[in-house]
């Protein structure tokens, strides 16, 4: 099977992505990105990497929660998604002229420009499936993620997950096969890029198997918790 063309997926859905993400969750992957970066803080990184950054609202999060000085990048491989980050930037360095400064950066995830050992922590939020959910460089990414993550260094993922409660299970995979792909192709104009994310989202791992999967990449899994009655995972992890 031939990879999902994921760059044509984002570069048509940027305008709608942040209102889909919204609607989707019903407002909760606000709270829930809040959560991510609460942890994030709590180890207190000097320079933090947030992969498929997107519309950038984790790194945003970041930057305004955080005290001192702390570097900041964002890492895409959808231009017109970092466009759309950089146009909010503007709109919220006007509200707190005083946020920390953020590097948007577009690149492949299989390849990045930064040194081994660049990062104290790396976020990721919906944006890991992408890089291994029936993807032919699901290895690539996660070893790329690793390189660049100093010894010791925290990986946060927050992603769609499988609920093992076998009827939230059914519940879950209704909505995502049946509503979301075209409540998000009516609101986006873009079916064939909902129907990809929704099943995605439905087919994804459990925490139990997406935290086997770093543990065979060369990470020690801290912290794996379910949200929203399991169908969200958030994952800590730790660099050997």
């Amino acid at each position: 099977m031939e990879d999902y063309p994921l760059r044509e997926f984002y570069s048509e859905i940027f305008n709608s992505y942040d209102r889909v993400n919204r609607i989707f969750t019903f407002g909760r992957d606000v709270s829930w990105r809040k959560k991510a970066v609460a942890k994030c803080l709590e180890y207190g990184p000097d320079r933090v990497l947030d992969v498929c950054t997107g519309t950038g609202d984790f790194i945003f999060e970041l930057a305004g929660r955080a005290t001192g000085s702390i570097s900041l990048v964002g890492y895409d491989f959808s231009r017109e998604m970092l466009d759309v980050a950089e146009r909010k930037k503007l709109e919220i360095r006007k509200q707190n002229p005083g946020m920390p400064d953020i590097d948007f950066i577009e690149g492949d995830v299989g390849n990045m420009p930064f040194e081994n050992d660049s990062f104290d922590a790396i976020g990721i939020t919906f944006g890991i499936r992408n890089l291994v959910y029936e993807n032919s460089k699901a290895g690539v990414h996660l070893s790329e993620m690793i390189r660049v993550l100093r010894p010791g260094g925290k990986l946060l993922i927050l992603e769609s997950s499988r609920p093992a409660n076998a009827v939230w299970r059914v519940v879950n995979s209704f909505y995502l096969q049946f509503i979301l792909p075209y409540l998000g192709g009516l609101v986006s104009g873009n079916m064939k890029a909902y129907k990809y994310l929704a099943k995605s989202s439905q087919n994804y791992y459990t925490i139990e198997q997406m935290g086997n999967i770093l543990k065979v990449a060369g990470m020690h899994v801290i912290k794996g918790e379910p949200l929203f009655l399991g169908s969200v995972m958030l994952i800590i992890a730790e660099k050997k």
